[in-house]
């Protein structure tokens, strides 16, 4: 893609499903996977953005395989999740609903969600991933990332997405 750094002001897709799901994950984890790693089950939902949210066009992403795992490494002192780890294997398949096309791609890899506690978290990941960027941004889209990749949502809402080591694949290119 040829750019390292992108400065968003705009909602991170998969970010914001992350986000959302992790209070609700770690209060109702009552029992481990592995012994005492503190690793649980952990579901990515399948999704569906109208055309003008991330593409130009409807894009689907149905989930064909999630074997993923999560665990809370850090709380505040609320109990709430400071540094929280996902990991395992996610596949996706993306389809342009109004054109048909459709492309499958694997999300597996590790994810790291550190919040600073006043609105902010910073989400690294390793090897494959998913996230989303809205539309308003000059490079909207839902991308699949492979590598070393740092998202950082600020809390006025900015967004920062660099790539360290690796790519990124934006969906809505690939499918238009």
């Amino acid at each position: 893609m040829g750019m390292k750094t992108f400065v968003k002001a705009l909602a991170a897709f998969g970010a914001a499903l992350m986000v959302a799901a992790v209070p609700a994950t770690a209060a109702s984890a009552e029992t481990t996977v592995g012994g005492n790693s503190g690793w649980v089950p952990f579901q990515t939902p399948s999704f569906t953005l109208p055309a003008g949210v991330a593409c130009s066009f409807e894009l689907h992403g149905e989930v064909v395989y999630d074997h993923e795992f999560t665990r809370v490494l850090e709380t505040f002192p609320d109990g709430s999740p400071k540094v929280q780890e996902f990991q395992g294997a996610l596949g996706v398949v993306f389809t342009n609903v109004e054109a048909g096309g459709s492309a499958r791609r694997d999300g597996s890899g590790t994810l790291r969600a550190t919040r600073d506690g006043d609105g902010g978290t910073e989400f690294v990941f390793q090897g494959d991933g998913i996230a989303g960027i809205l539309a308003g941004s000059p490079l909207p889209g839902v991308y699949v990332v492979s590598g070393h990749n740092v998202l950082v949502a600020h809390p006025d809402g900015s967004r920062e997405f660099t790539v360290i080591h690796g790519t990124l694949e934006n969906m809505c290119q690939t499918l238009a």
